[in-house]
């Protein structure tokens, strides 16, 4: 878990930052799918200013930046119908490191069923 947890941090390290400076809004998603197509899909959704990156075969962390939560749920159903998957997903207010280890920690059991993330514990 605190190898995931440091993975996120450093992908987002300058996304972080820059919420925090300029207080923009900024949405944290934690899919996981069983889908191979899973990153392809959701990177092709994205923006080009969003992140999309692959933890695990089956994790994927995404930054919406300037994104607010009524939008990013409209993404997700969006993404909803293409593909199927559990996600986790959060608005950053805290400290990075307590963010994504609440953004872990909040809703595990959706990631339990995922192979990768229990031998990752």
């Amino acid at each position: 878990m605190e190898l995931l947890i440091e993975n996120v941090l450093n992908i987002g390290v300058e996304e972080f930052y820059r919420t925090s400076r300029y207080k923009v809004s900024l949405i944290v998603l934690l899919v996981n799918s069983k889908d191979k197509n899973a990153f392809n899909i959701l990177d092709n959704a994205t923006r080009q200013t969003d992140i999309v990156q692959q933890l695990s075969s089956e994790l994927i962390v995404v930054f919406l930046s300037h994104t607010e939560y009524e939008k990013s749920l409209l993404f997700i159903e969006k993404v909803k119908k293409k593909f199927d998957f559990t996600y986790n997903m959060s608005e950053f207010k805290e400290s990075e490191v307590e963010f994504i280890e609440n953004l872990f920690l909040r809703n595990i059991e959706n990631f339990l069923s995922s192979d990768t993330l229990l031998n990752s514990l």
